[in-house]
């Protein structure tokens, strides 16, 4: 697949130091129930969040292209790991980039172990960020319109490859929203009611896998004796006995 080309820095994003501190907020309060041994960060937007509240022993660092955050290079396509060898994985931004976002996420699925955890964040195109895409000002600051892909998309994507969203939550580009008197107000209303004109989003996923135990039908045995053999076995007894009739 081709490369890509994604953002380095979040100051190259629209509203992107900001962003980034909104997300990181929820990393923090997310990251005390994440556990494992290997995290994989995809590109330097990903490497640049921490979840330092976590149990997950080890890091790495996946980039496309060679960079002083780069600790393995490679496409995130094609991942240079064994299938079910990480324990959690995040993606920054890297589905608003990607050429192929499904792809990549069909390659976290297959490098995830069972029940491994999976961050992602991204811009919603039916937002102020996708309206945004068409001022000129700030285009370059945004992925292309139509690289975006909305929460409820990505959800659905999910679901297809086994994973259960355990927790999102949407975000603007503004921090009007964001005050002491608005913020729980909006924590509560946003989410179940109106997400899709939220700026941005950020949800946890984790992989499922349900066993399929197969469940042996009992065999019935063949009952000794049945309701009918008797009344046949005394039919068969007369029919076989001879008549015998005695002389006057």
């Amino acid at each position: 697949m081709k490369s890509v080309s994604y953002a380095k820095t979040w100051q190259q994003l629209l509203r992107g130091p900001y962003l980034a501190q909104l997300i990181q907020a929820r990393l923090d309060h997310w990251a005390p129930s994440l556990f494992g041994f290997n995290l994989l960060s995809v590109e330097a937007l990903s490497a640049s969040l921490t979840l330092k509240g976590s149990r997950l022993l080890h890091r790495v660092n996946l980039c496309e292209q060679a960079s002083t955050e780069a600790d393995i290079v490679g496409q995130a396509t094609a991942m240079p790991f064994a299938p079910g060898s990480l324990d959690a994985c995040l993606l920054a931004h890297v589905l608003d980039y990607s050429a192929h976002p499904h792809a990549v996420l069909r390659e976290v699925e297959t490098v995830l172990r069972d029940d491994g955890w999976l961050i992602i964040c991204g811009y919603n195109p039916y937002s102020s960020a996708g309206l945004a895409c068409f001022v000129p000002g700030l285009s370059h600051k945004l992925p292309k319109w139509r690289a975006m892909i909305a929460p409820e998309r990505v959800e659905d994507w999910l679901k297809l490859l086994g994973f259960e969203v355990l927790e999102r939550d949407y975000f603007g580009l503004t921090p009007l929203a964001e005050g002491v008197g608005f913020k729980s107000v909006r924590q509560f209303l946003v989410p179940r009611y109106c997400p899709s004109f939220a700026g941005a989003y950020v949800m946890l996923a984790r992989k499922r896998r349900h066993p399929l135990t197969p469940i042996r039908q009992p065999q019935r045995r063949p009952l000794l004796l049945q309701p009918g053999m008797a009344c046949q076995q005394q039919q068969l007894t007369r029919r076989a006995k001879p008549q015998t009739y005695s002389k006057k």
